[in-house]
């Protein structure tokens, strides 16, 4: 068994942006329905994965491949952000590495345009955000439909690979524990996963997001992913984090930057990212 399952435990109940008692439901109904709450596809199983070319999204992507076999369709989703130039970059630098790597069981991914938030309020949305103050304004998003919408689109994509008699119904997504916003949280992958049933009609789908995910004892942060990263000589700092329209990571914005540079000094790791002096 890999050791990103059953890893780092503690603490899911009391961050605050969490809900114990709507988990606990929501977990209720959909037991109920399939027997489990989550449960990794047998190898060779087709799963969608959602890749922003972030080290996240990029090291669950190699996890899906490495330690659990499966054939992997990821997801990038052109939101028209600030920073898509080179998240594209390094999202197009690994689709070469693992379909060289992993020929029987990576394949392309596809980019969706899915432009959100609206340009009609965006700028409305970052006002509301810097309302806050303190560790409120650090739990705040500026876009709270982005998680949703790129969830629900990986989902969409994956119903719509029936037409190639492809039939995967797990999307997979790389939230981490120290992920302020609410979001990005198992409370908000439950709610989206019981919707896609619902919508579905079909409570097979599945919703995994592995660093928080109880049903595997699971709750930690970027540091375990970048030591697997590490250790399996992953080029990580061909990743893409900073929001910025620039080619150096900016080294200052939160939490992408931030949580990165913090990631590299827990795992113990080199960060050979490049940041602005």
């Amino acid at each position: 068994m890999t050791k990103i399952i059953n890893t780092n435990t503690f603490g899911l109940e009391k961050k605050r942006q969490e809900d114990p008692s709507v988990l606990k439901d929501i977990d209720g109904i959909i037991k109920r329905r399939r027997l489990n709450v989550a449960k990794i596809p047998k190898p060779g199983s087709p799963v969608v994965a959602v890749h922003s070319g972030g080290m996240d999204s990029t090291t669950n992507i190699a996890i899906l491949l490495e330690d659990f076999k499966l054939s992997v369709y990821p997801a990038f989703i052109n939101r028209d952000q600030s920073n898509l130039k080179y998240e594209r970059e390094a999202v197009n630098y690994f689709d070469d590495y693992f379909s060289k790597k992993y020929p029987e069981l990576f394949n392309k991914t596809i980019e969706i345009q899915v432009p959100t938030p609206a340009s009609e309020y965006k700028d409305m949305l970052r006002s509301v955000k810097n309302l806050g103050d303190g560790i409120e304004s650090r739990t705040r998003i500026a876009y709270p439909a982005r998680n949703p919408a790129i969830i629900l689109t990986a989902a969409e994509y994956a119903y719509s690979l029936q037409s190639k008699k492809v039939f995967p119904k797990t999307v997979f997504i790389s939230c981490m524990k120290e992920d302020p916003p609410r979001h990005s949280t198992l409370t908000s992958m439950r709610i989206l996963n019981l919707l896609i049933c619902q919508i579905m009609g079909d409570y097979s789908w599945q919703v995994i997001c592995l660093p928080i995910e109880r049903e595997y004892n699971n709750f930690y942060g970027k540091d375990v992913y970048l030591r697997w990263a590490d250790k399996h000589n992953l080029p990580i700092e061909k990743t893409r984090s900073c929001y910025k329209d620039q080619e150096k990571h900016c080294g200052k914005c939160y939490p992408a930057c931030v949580n990165r540079i913090e990631a590299f000094k827990k795992a113990g790791i080199e960060d050979r990212t490049k940041y602005d002096a």
